[in-house]
């Protein structure tokens, strides 16, 4: 709630070009105040659970008895009551049986939602088990240790290599700024020049400014760190996000496997590499998942939250207030909207939340109108966020949205005329038929059938195919390079999508990938055979609906193409948001499921605790293995066990200090250009925000370009500064070289086909010179 209340003012006031402190604390406070009231005035005190057997078998009418009995009218026992505990659905007059009805108004009642069809059998009430408390402490424990844990080993990735530095650049300067997008600042050159360009990598020209690429979500959360702390506090803010994550993601697996395998399923998630890799640099992943976890955990609480009114109020007729329910369901579908604020491949993340509204509307849940339009007003944001803002990442995103765009509108057509044949009463009658035919009843055990054949296929993938589509130039040389240094046949278009599914593996385990299959598999056949025969009386099932549609729906598109350089811990980026966590899900889904069947078989407590230790056991393992990648250490001393992996290695640092002197260097009121690619798309953004300085590039050198250029800034009363990779290219232009810039650090890994386990270096080298142009009928500069 507290990134939705950012989020929702913060993406206006950047339109109007406004985003500054003040109007944000205003507005921010207040709204997140109300959100937070809403969401957490009335929560469930317990969840359905996922049990071996979802329905018990209904009790059978003894034999004296007929099996179905006519009543023309209720039997009335009249005594007082305190209290009336009335089922959300109910059923036809007919088949309800005798109950006893209270004499007179109580001051609290339940009260029940709308009829349903005369099919549907009535909600079992979840017995109430209250959450141990060694179970909300230990998630909690873990998010805390997990956000510890990834500030000490954060990276200053503050240079240009990769998406993160672009993400706090763009911070930064709307911190500073305020508006999107950036100026050029063409003035300060003295116009227009041949040759003078002012993109870069991930900054795109258009009009009189800047684009920058990806959407502006996790920018914006971003300025409110550097508006607290500067960039040092920009770089704890993600890391502090990606324990929200962490502890979001438990609470996640709480409610739909119970509140007990919620530790665990943090404690997985926490250790895995991708996981700590994006929670310690500038990555929207984090951010992307608090909005995706929070969104489905109001969504699960809006089904099975009681809705309580005071009878005093329905003496005056309805009342005005929402129950909990809708409220926390427009919740749910504005969170989960708004991933696409942060990210563009939230609106295939989230696309199963369309069929799945669709079975709300078609079940005349209360919870369907609410969810809709939440979901709506946040995917307007992301959307408005990419065509007004971010059009240029679009345009080059186009291959992969252009089918995703097609995709999305065959559903919500499909949807739409689904949701109407249900309220059309020939239509319902043969759906109901059809439903209860012989020739579908084998309907959901070929849906648990598929999903085990999906990843079956996933498996054999690398050995019936090579995926070598890449087009790009630029990609096409870089994997070549990266193959020639890790010895391998040289084929810069291959793209290793075909290993998609043993990424998991390296990062999560065999055993995580096998409970996490046979769990989906398990929640498919279940979901669709509630559908068919229409019941779910323990909402069970409408709780863990739209968690496993989108486990499912990621997974196979993702793993299928995941439009991703292959080179890892990069490409491990995609399966952060729900590749990994879907599959965690399915696993603990998965574990309840055997250590319940353990104990009906052991017949004790013991056994079951050893079954479901096992089974943690087994995910817990593999991920902390490839994270901390444990060796024995010869020393001095002896033999020494130690952790080699990525568990305790940073990158990137020495940058920010590297940057202020680089800084420093410039001066005030100069106008920098920069006379290489490789300088420009480094540090072309980070000179002209956190130096404050107009950035040009010069994609012609010559000394004729060079003495325009820099004639032009003198000629508004500026100092020239010129910025290149070497000394040798900075010559001939008068003045004396200076390196300004020299860093040795460190940077992520480039592996292709196994998992990173160390880190690689990188050597900056900036040099800076004020050149010594005559002008044209004036004296040497």
């Amino acid at each position: 709630m507290l990134a939705a209340a950012w989020l929702l003012p913060g993406f206006p006031l950047v339109l109007a070009g406004r985003f500054t402190g003040l109007p944000m604390v205003f507005m921010f406070v207040p709204l997140a105040a109300g959100l937070c009231y809403l969401a957490l005035r009335q929560l469930p005190t317990n969840w359905p659970a996922f049990h071996s057997h979802p329905e018990p078998p209904q009790p059978h009418a003894p034999h004296h008895q007929a099996a179905h009995r006519h009543v023309t009218h209720r039997q009335v026992t009249r005594q007082p009551v305190s209290q009336q505990q009335v089922p959300e659905q109910q059923v036809p007059e007919q088949q309800v049986p005798e109950r006893q009805v209270p004499e007179r108004q109580v001051p609290e009642r339940q009260v029940p939602e709308r009829q349903v069809p005369e099919q549907q059998v009535p909600e079992r009430q979840v017995p109430e088990r209250p959450v141990p408390w060694w179970a909300l402490a230990g998630t909690v424990a873990v998010a805390v240790v997990f956000a510890v844990w990834q500030i000490a080993e954060r990276t200053e990735q503050i240079i240009y290599l990769r998406d993160p530095s672009t993400y706090l650049q763009v911070g930064y300067w709307l911190a500073h700024h305020g508006v999107l997008p950036i100026p050029n600042s063409l003035a300060a050159f003295g116009g227009s020049h041949a040759g003078l360009s002012f993109a870069s990598v991930n900054y795109y020209p258009r009009g009189s400014g800047i684009v920058p690429q990806f959407m502006t979500g996790m920018p914006m959360v971003l300025a409110a760190s550097v508006w607290l702390g500067g960039v040092p506090a920009a770089l704890v803010t993600t890391p502090l996000i990606g324990a929200c994550a962490v502890l979001s993601f438990g609470g996640l697996a709480g409610r739909l496997a119970g509140p007990r395998w919620a530790p665990a399923a943090a404690t997985v998630l926490a250790v895995s590499l991708p996981e700590q890799y994006t929670s310690r640099s500038t990555f929207s992943e984090p951010l992307a998942q608090v909005l995706l976890f929070g969104g489905l955990c109001l969504l699960a609480d809006s089904l099975v939250v009681r809705r309580t009114v005071s009878t005093a109020g329905e003496a005056h007729g309805p009342s005005r207030v929402p129950g909990q329910d809708v409220v926390l369901a427009a919740l749910a579908g504005l969170a989960l909207g708004l991933t696409i604020l942060v990210r563009i491949d939230g609106l295939s993340d989230i696309l199963p939340a369309v069929p799945f509204l669709g079975v709300l509307l078609a079940a005349r849940r209360r919870q369907a109108v609410p969810f809709g339009i939440g979901l709506l007003i946040g995917v307007g944001y992301g959307l408005a966020d990419g065509y007004l803002l971010s059009r240029p990442y679009l345009d080059l995103e186009a291959p992969s949205l252009r089918p995703l765009a097609l995709i999305t509108a065959v559903v919500v057509v499909l949807t739409v005329v689904a949701v109407a044949l249900t309220a059309w009463p020939a239509a319902k009658e043969k759906l109901a038929r059809w439903r209860t035919a012989k020739a579908v009843r084998w309907l959901p055990e070929a849906a648990g059938a598929v999903t085990v054949l999906i990843f079956a296929s996933f498996a054999v993938r690398p050995l019936v195919q090579t995926v070598a589509g890449e087009t790009n130039p630029t990609s096409i040389a870089y994997v070549a390079e990266l193959q020639k240094l890790a010895g391998l046949p040289i084929d810069g278009r291959q793209q290793y999508y075909q290993n998609s599914l043993y990424w998991v593996i390296w990062y999560l385990g065999i055993p995580a990938v096998l409970l996490g299959a046979f769990g989906l598999a398990v929640l498919a056949r279940r979901g669709l055979r509630a559908l068919l025969t229409w019941q779910d009386a323990a909402k069970t099932l409408r709780v863990r609906a739209l968690p496993g549609l989108i486990a499912l729906w990621v997974i196979v598109t993702v793993l299928y193409r995941p439009a991703v350089s292959p080179d890892q811990p990069w490409a491990s980026r995609r399966l952060v948001p729900f590749v990994l966590p879907g599959l965690i899900l399915g696993a603990v889904w998965a574990s309840v499921w055997l250590k319940e069947r353990a104990g009906q078989l052991g017949r004790t407590r013991g056994t079951s605790a050893v079954v479901a230790s096992c089974c943690v056991a087994s995910l817990l393992i593999p991920a902390a293995l490839t994270n901390f990648d444990f060796g024995v250490t010869k020393t001095a001393t002896g033999r020494h066990l130690s952790a080699h992996g990525m568990a305790f290695r940073r990158i990137g640092t020495g940058e920010l200090t590297a940057v202020t002197k680089l800084c420093a260097a410039i001066g005030p009121d100069a106008s920098v250009v920069i006379l290489d690619s490789l300088t420009a798309d480094r540090f072309a953004q980070l000179v002209r925000g956190m130096c404050d300085t107009p950035t040009a590039v010069l994609t012609r050198v010559t000394p004729a370009t060079v003495g325009a250029v820099v004639t032009g800034i003198q000629g508004v009363g500026r100092h020239p500064i010129l910025l290149a990779e070497n000394s040798s290219e900075l010559g001939s232009y008068g003045g004396a070289p200076r390196e300004v810039v020299n860093l040795l650090t460190t940077q992520e890994a480039h592996n292709l086909i196994s998992p990173p386990t160390r880190t690689w270096f990188i050597h900056y080298t900036v040099w800076l010179s004020v050149p010594a142009i005559t002008p044209p009928g004036g004296a040497a500069a």
